[in-house]
């Protein structure tokens, strides 16, 4: 899996993992947060149930970062956090 950004070269396939953990990270965040709170709404189901749905997909992508050597998850970490910044 790719991806691209304005004027940027596709992405790796392990920087799309990355992207990919960190929206799951920041959807993890958003659910907590609304789980803490009562009552329940519509939106806290309806973002519980976005975050299953992403749950396959993130678990391959964290699956294949865990497959890479701990030098590799660096460099690919620092690679990412570039792009991001």
């Amino acid at each position: 899996m790719t991806h691209t950004v304005e004027d940027q070269a596709p992405a790796t396939a392990e920087q799309a993992d990355l992207d990919l953990l960190a929206a799951v990270r920041r959807r993890v965040k958003q659910l907590v947060g609304l789980v803490e709170t009562l009552p329940f709404t519509e939106y806290t189901a309806r973002i519980a149930r976005e975050y299953l749905d992403e749950a396959g997909p993130a678990r391959e992508a964290f699956d294949r970062f865990a497959q890479l050597s701990p030098v590799e998850q660096q460099q690919q970490l620092l690679l990412w956090q570039r792009a991001a910044s």
